[in-house]
């Protein structure tokens, strides 16, 4: 019943998006009120910023949406590398509760930054001109799509279980300040779920597509995207298990919160004067906006499989452990890499459970281990599991692995760990 339940909300959810009226003229007009000249770029800590937020803060009460705070503003503070001085910023944040008692007080962050460079005086026949930098693209499009998807989620908040926060963070380009701020002193960080992060949406091409950035690994995150991108009327969104720029989801993954970065790339034009809300496809961006609305859909409604925790594998021994990028010279499989060890030895030898195949059982198994001073590997265990099927033949090949060559540090042979995925995939038939 529970299965029947979650498949009707997936058939309604793309039903929505599918009948979803265009955001195109919606984007076009958030994109041109950010890049006024009124603004003068948006710099952080400057009346433009602020006017900005104002407009964020407005355009989500418009819309319907519950405002965390007076104003949907969160004040904080922040040293002006330059000037030394202490300037003043926001974010703006807007909350959709979710409906499940229990996994109501669970939330998916949706942010973008909504700053950009400010102005820049250059001096032309003698005379100090102020040129503005609009920053379309960076970041206006993204804040473009937040009021927007947050408009459209508010529109049917009764199909989320999560609760949704929007956040337009301030002085992105301040070392994602904001961001920082949000996720470390002003909200719960054990309490999120996953951070989505919309930065730079509006220049899709030939050359750079809608893309997705997990940050790191994350075999059912990549899974879900891809997924998606492969269902009726939405763009072909590539997928990476990487990160790309720095941006605002970065102070969520240092807080071990999964994260994905939507964007369409960079460009020639990034934080330059050039970059004009002229030069954005609003038509693309409508597409990518119904994909991430989407995406919202089943994070906030997914079943658990996406926000499992890692579990801590028992180290102990006379010596210290180092992480393998902590260590002067890795160990060595074979004189080469981990890869050479994923390629050469575990999926060489890993064998699918038939059990597991007749349930259709897949997924990434987390396995970590110790290679030793001696190059045996020891403390075989599961950090993170998906079955015991899959679990314990992911074991079984890693325990049986031959000796390594010790990892160094300072000249000295030491313990590493190492914590590496396995994947188990089948091709699904239709």
């Amino acid at each position: 019943m529970r299965s029947f339940f979650s498949l009707i909300i997936w058939i309604l959810s793309l039903v929505t998006v599918q009948a979803q009226d265009s955001f195109e003229k919606a984007l076009r007009t958030h994109v041109q009120e950010l890049t006024s000249d009124a603004l003068n770029g948006r710099k952080a800590g400057t009346k433009g910023e602020t006017d900005a937020a104002q407009y964020i803060s407005r355009a989500f009460t418009q819309n319907g949406l519950e405002l965390l705070y007076p104003k949907g503003f969160q004040d904080f503070s922040f040293i002006d590398e330059t000037s030394k001085d202490t300037l003043y910023s926001q974010n703006v944040v807007a909350v959709i509760p979710g409906y499940d008692p229990k996994l109501r007080e669970e939330y998916i962050v949706i942010g973008a930054h909504y700053d950009s460079q400010g102005t820049y005086t250059m001096r032309v026949n003698g005379k100090d001109s102020v040129c503005i930098y609009p920053g379309a693209d960076a970041n206006a499009s993204g804040v473009a799509a937040l009021i927007e998807l947050a408009a459209a989620a508010q529109g049917r908040f009764f199909m989320y279980k999560r609760s949704l926060l929007f956040v337009a963070f301030g002085a992105g380009e301040q070392g994602s300040m904001g961001a920082w701020y949000f996720v470390n002193r002003a909200f719960p960080a054990s309490s999120i779920r996953m951070m989505i992060n919309l930065d730079r949406l509006g220049r899709s091409s030939s050359e750079n597509g809608p893309m997705a950035f997990c940050g790191q690994p994350h075999y059912e995150l990549e899974h879900l995207l891809t997924r998606l991108t492969n269902s009726p009327f939405l763009p072909d969104v590539q997928v990476y298990g990487t990160d790309y720029f720095s941006s605002d989801h970065q102070a969520f993954l240092d807080q071990n919160i999964p994260v994905c970065l939507f964007t369409t790339g960079l460009h020639s034009h990034h934080q330059s004067l050039r970059d004009t809300p002229d030069q954005l496809d609003y038509k693309a961006m409508d597409a990518f906006c119904q994909y991430l609305s989407l995406v919202i859909s089943e994070v906030a409604n997914d079943s658990g499989d996406l926000f499992r925790e890692m579990q801590n594998v028992d180290v102990s021994g006379t010596d210290p452990v180092y992480a393998y990028t902590d260590v002067d010279k890795p160990p060595a499989f074979l004189n080469s890499d981990l890869r050479s060890f994923m390629d050469r030895w575990v999926y060489k030898y890993l064998k699918y459970p038939l059990e597991a195949i007749k349930q259709g059982i897949m997924g990434r198994v987390m396995v970590s281990f110790v290679i030793e001073k001696d190059g045996e590997v020891t403390h075989v265990g599961v950090t993170r599991s998906v079955h015991p099927l899959l679990d314990e033949e992911a074991l079984r090949v890693i325990g049986a692995s031959p000796k390594w060559k010790a990892g160094e540090k300072n000249g000295e042979k030491v313990r590493v760990q190492v914590t590496i995925p396995v994947f188990f995939e089948l091709e699904r038939t239709r």
